[in-house]
Protein backbone atom coordinates (compact mmCIF):
# COMPACT_ATOMS: atom_id res chain seq x y z
CA UNK A 1 0.00 0.00 0.00
CA UNK A 2 2.71 2.32 0.73
CA UNK A 3 4.34 1.38 -2.52
CA UNK A 4 1.07 2.82 -4.22
CA UNK A 5 0.69 5.70 -2.51
CA UNK A 6 4.06 6.71 -3.20
CA UNK A 7 3.97 5.98 -6.49
CA UNK A 8 0.86 8.08 -6.62
CA UNK A 9 2.51 10.94 -5.18
CA UNK A 10 5.74 10.51 -7.29
CA UNK A 11 3.00 10.65 -10.42
CA UNK A 12 1.39 14.02 -9.14
CA UNK A 13 4.28 15.78 -8.15
CA UNK A 14 5.58 15.21 -11.89
CA UNK A 15 2.79 16.36 -13.43
CA UNK A 16 2.27 19.39 -11.12
CA UNK A 17 5.89 20.13 -11.81
CA UNK A 18 5.22 19.79 -15.42
CA UNK A 19 2.44 22.16 -14.97
CA UNK A 20 4.42 24.70 -13.66
CA UNK A 21 7.31 24.45 -15.99
CA UNK A 22 4.34 24.62 -18.71
CA UNK A 23 3.08 27.88 -17.24
CA UNK A 24 6.50 29.49 -16.86
CA UNK A 25 6.96 28.93 -20.53
CA UNK A 26 3.69 30.12 -21.62
CA UNK A 27 4.46 33.38 -19.55
CA UNK A 28 8.07 33.68 -20.83
CA UNK A 29 6.39 33.35 -24.31
CA UNK A 30 4.17 35.96 -23.78
CA UNK A 31 6.46 38.57 -22.50
CA UNK A 32 8.40 37.73 -25.62
CA UNK A 33 5.93 38.40 -27.66
CA UNK A 34 4.64 41.40 -26.35
CA UNK A 35 8.62 42.78 -25.56
CA UNK A 36 8.14 45.97 -28.31
CA UNK A 37 4.43 46.58 -28.02
CA UNK A 38 3.01 49.80 -26.32
CA UNK A 39 3.89 49.36 -22.13
CA UNK A 40 -0.01 48.75 -20.42
CA UNK A 41 1.04 50.80 -18.11
CA UNK A 42 -1.60 53.37 -17.73
CA UNK A 43 -0.68 55.56 -20.47
CA UNK A 44 -3.09 57.16 -23.00
CA UNK A 45 -3.77 54.91 -26.21
CA UNK A 46 -2.92 56.70 -29.58
CA UNK A 47 -5.90 58.60 -30.60
CA UNK A 48 -7.11 57.55 -34.19
CA UNK A 49 -10.08 58.33 -36.65
CA UNK A 50 -10.68 55.87 -38.48
CA UNK A 51 -13.45 54.86 -41.20
CA UNK A 52 -15.16 51.59 -40.84
CA UNK A 53 -16.15 49.11 -43.78
CA UNK A 54 -19.60 50.99 -43.55
CA UNK A 55 -18.19 54.54 -43.96
CA UNK A 56 -18.65 55.65 -40.44
CA UNK A 57 -16.00 57.68 -38.46
CA UNK A 58 -14.69 56.34 -35.33
CA UNK A 59 -12.29 58.45 -33.43
CA UNK A 60 -10.70 56.53 -30.50
CA UNK A 61 -11.29 59.21 -28.07
CA UNK A 62 -14.88 59.25 -28.33
CA UNK A 63 -14.99 55.75 -26.64
CA UNK A 64 -14.01 58.01 -23.22
CA UNK A 65 -16.27 56.58 -20.39
CA UNK A 66 -15.97 52.89 -21.89
CA UNK A 67 -13.54 50.29 -21.78
CA UNK A 68 -12.21 49.37 -25.15
CA UNK A 69 -10.69 45.95 -26.73
CA UNK A 70 -8.86 47.44 -29.61
CA UNK A 71 -7.94 44.09 -31.86
CA UNK A 72 -5.40 44.70 -34.76
CA UNK A 73 -5.81 42.36 -37.73
CA UNK A 74 -4.43 41.32 -41.06
CA UNK A 75 -6.88 39.63 -43.45
CA UNK A 76 -3.72 37.20 -44.66
CA UNK A 77 -3.16 36.06 -41.12
CA UNK A 78 -4.20 33.07 -40.62
CA UNK A 79 -4.06 33.11 -36.51
CA UNK A 80 -6.48 36.18 -37.07
CA UNK A 81 -8.86 33.70 -38.90
CA UNK A 82 -9.25 31.55 -35.96
CA UNK A 83 -9.22 34.02 -32.91
CA UNK A 84 -11.39 36.69 -34.34
CA UNK A 85 -14.93 34.93 -34.15
CA UNK A 86 -13.74 34.95 -30.18
CA UNK A 87 -14.83 38.61 -30.44
CA UNK A 88 -17.68 38.26 -31.63
CA UNK A 89 -18.47 36.07 -28.32
CA UNK A 90 -16.74 38.38 -26.18
CA UNK A 91 -19.47 41.05 -27.46
CA UNK A 92 -22.17 38.49 -26.58
CA UNK A 93 -21.25 38.28 -22.85
CA UNK A 94 -20.10 42.23 -22.46
CA UNK A 95 -22.37 45.15 -21.88
CA UNK A 96 -22.43 47.53 -24.45
CA UNK A 97 -22.43 50.56 -22.28
CA UNK A 98 -19.23 49.47 -20.58
CA UNK A 99 -17.19 47.97 -23.21
CA UNK A 100 -16.46 48.58 -27.33
CA UNK A 101 -15.03 46.27 -29.18
CA UNK A 102 -13.32 47.33 -32.35
CA UNK A 103 -10.69 45.06 -34.88
CA UNK A 104 -8.47 47.58 -36.83
CA UNK A 105 -7.65 45.84 -40.72
CA UNK A 106 -3.86 46.29 -41.03
CA UNK A 107 -1.59 45.50 -43.64
CA UNK A 108 -3.67 45.05 -46.41
CA UNK A 109 -4.03 45.22 -50.04
CA UNK A 110 -7.33 46.34 -50.43
CA UNK A 111 -10.53 47.06 -48.57
CA UNK A 112 -12.15 43.97 -50.34
CA UNK A 113 -9.84 41.43 -49.03
CA UNK A 114 -10.67 43.13 -45.41
CA UNK A 115 -14.64 42.65 -46.55
CA UNK A 116 -13.71 39.26 -47.79
CA UNK A 117 -12.13 38.38 -44.26
CA UNK A 118 -15.09 40.02 -42.47
CA UNK A 119 -17.71 38.23 -44.41
CA UNK A 120 -15.30 34.44 -43.64
CA UNK A 121 -15.03 34.89 -40.08
CA UNK A 122 -18.29 36.62 -39.19
CA UNK A 123 -17.02 39.81 -37.41
CA UNK A 124 -20.18 41.42 -36.06
CA UNK A 125 -18.28 44.61 -34.70
CA UNK A 126 -16.98 47.83 -35.96
CA UNK A 127 -14.06 47.07 -38.39
CA UNK A 128 -11.85 50.10 -39.08
CA UNK A 129 -8.89 50.39 -41.67
CA UNK A 130 -6.30 51.36 -39.76
CA UNK A 131 -2.84 52.93 -41.98
CA UNK A 132 0.53 52.75 -41.17
CA UNK A 133 0.03 55.73 -38.67
CA UNK A 134 -1.60 53.31 -36.33
CA UNK A 135 1.13 50.60 -37.04
CA UNK A 136 3.65 52.87 -35.65
CA UNK A 137 1.59 54.57 -32.67
CA UNK A 138 0.53 50.95 -31.35
CA UNK A 139 3.84 49.62 -32.08
CA UNK A 140 2.40 46.52 -33.63
CA UNK A 141 4.72 43.86 -34.81
CA UNK A 142 2.75 40.78 -35.43
CA UNK A 143 -0.86 39.81 -35.81
CA UNK A 144 -3.20 39.69 -34.07
CA UNK A 145 -2.55 42.44 -31.18
CA UNK A 146 -4.75 43.42 -29.04
CA UNK A 147 -4.86 46.59 -26.64
CA UNK A 148 -7.15 47.10 -23.60
CA UNK A 149 -7.98 50.43 -22.11
CA UNK A 150 -9.82 51.19 -18.68
CA UNK A 151 -12.67 54.21 -18.92
CA UNK A 152 -10.45 56.67 -18.83
CA UNK A 153 -8.33 55.65 -22.39
CA UNK A 154 -5.31 54.20 -20.83
CA UNK A 155 -3.76 51.32 -21.67
CA UNK A 156 -4.42 48.10 -19.29
CA UNK A 157 -3.13 44.98 -21.15
CA UNK A 158 -1.72 44.06 -24.47
CA UNK A 159 -1.52 40.52 -26.15
CA UNK A 160 0.12 39.28 -29.24
CA UNK A 161 -1.32 36.01 -30.67
CA UNK A 162 -4.19 33.99 -30.46
CA UNK A 163 -6.28 34.28 -27.67
CA UNK A 164 -9.37 32.04 -27.10
CA UNK A 165 -13.11 33.39 -25.59
CA UNK A 166 -12.01 32.54 -22.18
CA UNK A 167 -8.59 34.20 -22.13
CA UNK A 168 -10.16 37.29 -23.61
CA UNK A 169 -12.81 36.83 -20.81
CA UNK A 170 -10.37 36.85 -18.10
CA UNK A 171 -8.61 39.69 -19.43
CA UNK A 172 -11.35 41.97 -19.99
CA UNK A 173 -13.29 41.34 -16.40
Amino acid sequence: MKKIIKWRNNKLNAWLMDAVIFMLLMLLFSWWQTRHTLDADGQLAPDFNLTSLEGLNYQFSQFQGQKVLVYFFAPWCSICRHSADNLNDLRDVRDDSEWMIVAVALSYDSQDAVREFVADVGLEIPVLLGTEQQMQDYQIQAFPTYYLTNEKGELTHRSVGYSTELGMRVRTW
